[in-house]
Order: structure tokens, then C-alpha cells, then sequence
């Protein structure tokens, strides 16, 4: 057998990858020239066979690739000037791949933190929370204090990476701007539940230094984020539908339920 040539690996890539693959080529190949309008979601789902949350992920990682570019009221379009296709990464995470990989370590990493925590540091974790539950403050110092309550708590760990690695996941959700706008769609209700008390459980939790309860509070609060919408997307891809965006909130507030 040490005589036969190696097999090379079969690359697995998700459905979304291949179909950011399929438009990036027709692009560099110029039907769909540098500036010009994409084809609407449902056309491209006709000719690549594929849902429409597939083709909305597609178009996301070429976002990203600088390959289209999306102009608000208007839909999205061929960026005037293409990057060189160095630029193009095939390692470009999803969105429900980062749903995946919080749901994974944030709780793990809320255990470790349990009862490493001094006063000052649960002050300051319920002030990230006040900062969060503040109706007048604005979308983006919302998200920063949602933001620095989970570096804070990677802190308290004593461990950079697993700073590094939430601050990680922080920075690919800001490239999900679609994403984070559906997520954070919350009424009075959604923040009472979702904001505070989701939160306040888990600085209880690392108050008393409960490893146990501080997992299964962080590991609520990851699910309640994004894991329901994850799983409910996927359903609906195997059944074959294409959520749009209505369709996409009323999943979101079924997958949180009633406050």
C-alpha cells in the first residue's frame, strides 16, 4: 500500500461557501459585471438549487470578500472595483458556525469565572447590564456594554485566551450587521427577560461562585441568542422553504417565547 499515490482530502465546505464559490466565479468571469445589480435572492436560489438562508449566507461571505457590496433601500450589488482573488478567504466563518462555537465555550468559560470575581468586578457586571437595559442609549453603546459584560467575565478566568477568544467571537458577529439587527429586534418584554434577567442569573451565579448554576445560566443565555434560530433554520432548510425576513423575526421571538 506505501506504493500507491496519496488520495488528497475531500474538502468539505458548508452549502453557503459553495454557493459564495458559484457567484464569486460568474463574477471574476464578468456576467455579472462591476457595479451592476445582483440578482434578486429568489432568482439565485432557482439557478443554485438552494434555500434562501443559504443564499443570504452566500452573500454575506462575499460581503465580506469585497466582491458585492449592499446599499440599504436599494439591494445589493457587484463592488465597483474587485479585490484582487488572493483576497478571498475560504475560511470565512457563518454566522451559524459562530452560534455553534459560543454555545460551546461561553458556558464552560462562565464555570471557570465562577467565584474568581471580586465586588468591583460584579459591580461592574451589573452595570454592563444597566447600560444594556437603558431604553435611551443607543443601539451601539447597547451592544458595548453587552459586549464588555462577556469579555469581563473571560477575564475573571485569569486566562488571555479565553479573552481572545470571546472578544473573537464579538468581532465576527460585527460582521453579521443582518444578523445582529434580527438578534437585538427586542421589545420592553424581550429586554426585561432576555437583557436583564438572562444576565443578572449569571452574575449570581458568578457571585456565589457556583460553577454548576453559572454554566446553565450562560448556557441558557447562548442558547436564547441564537441556538433556537439555529436549529429552526436548519429545519427549514431540510423541509426545503426559504425564510424571508418576516418570516425570520417571527422565528426569533417563537424561539425566545413568551416573556
Amino acid at each position: 500500500m506505501t506504493g500507491l499515490p496519496r488520495l488528497d482530502p475531500i474538502d468539505q465546505k458548508p452549502r453557503y461557501r459553495l454557493a459564495a464559490d458559484s457567484i464569486a466565479a460568474r463574477i471574476r468571469a464578468g456576467d455579472y459585471p462591476p457595479g451592476s445589480k445582483m440578482p434578486a435572492d429568489k432568482d439565485l436560489v432557482e439557478q443554485l438549487r438552494v434555500s434562501r438562508t443559504t443564499v443570504r449566507e452566500a452573500m454575506i461571505a462575499l460581503e465580506l470578500m469585497g466582491l458585492v457590496v449592499t446599499r440599504y433601500g436599494a439591494g445589493a450589488f457587484v463592488a465597483p472595483a474587485l479585490p484582487p482573488e488572493a483576497a478571498e478567504s475560504a475560511t470565512l466563518p457563518g454566522f451559524f458556525e459562530l452560534v455553534e462555537a459560543r454555545h460551546a465555550f461561553e458556558p464552560e468559560i462562565a464555570a471557570i469565572a465562577a467565584g474568581t470575581l471580586g465586588a468591583a468586578q460584579i459591580v461592574h457586571l451589573r452595570d454592563c447590564i444597566e447600560g444594556m437595559c437603558d431604553a435611551a442609549a443607543p443601539f451601539d453603546l447597547v451592544e458595548a456594554c453587552d459586549r464588555e459584560f462577556h469579555l469581563a467575565v473571560a477575564r475573571a478566568t485569569g486566562n488571555a485566551f479565553f479573552v481572545q477568544v470571546v472578544g473573537e467571537f464579538w468581532h465576527a458577529r460585527q460582521q453579521f450587521p443582518e444578523w445582529t439587527r434580527l438578534n437585538n429586534r427586542q421589545g420592553p418584554a424581550d429586554i426585561a427577560r432576555f437583557s436583564r434577567g438572562e444576565h443578572e442569573a449569571i452574575v449570581a451565579a458568578l457571585d456565589a461562585g457556583d460553577a454548576r448554576a453559572a454554566r446553565a445560566a450562560m448556557r441558557l443565555h447562548c442558547r436564547n441568542s441564537g441556538q433556537p434560530l439555529l436549529e429552526r433554520w436548519r429545519r427549514l432548510e431540510e423541509e426545503g422553504t426559504a425564510p424571508d425576513s418576516a418570516v425570520a423575526d417571527r422565528i426569533l421571538r417563537q424561539s425566545r417565547g413568551p416573556a
